[in-house]
């Protein structure tokens, strides 16, 4: 499953306001883990496709 750089800006967003719950039932190191690397992979796709042209398979 491939998802375009906003949705995967929405994911982060939802995963960080999750983190940020006080009583939250997800807290802990997995959901800590996913953030850094959800933070990381729009990081690359900045770098790599600053345009966000996304995959172009013709």
């Amino acid at each position: 499953m491939i998802l375009s750089r906003s949705q995967k800006q929405l994911i982060l967003s939802i995963l960080k306001s999750e983190q940020n719950k006080l009583f939250s039932k997800y807290h802990g190191k997995l959901l800590n883990r996913t953030v850094e690397d959800m933070e990381q992979i729009l990081r690359n796709e900045m770098v790599n496709d600053p345009e966000d042209k996304g995959l172009d398979y013709k």
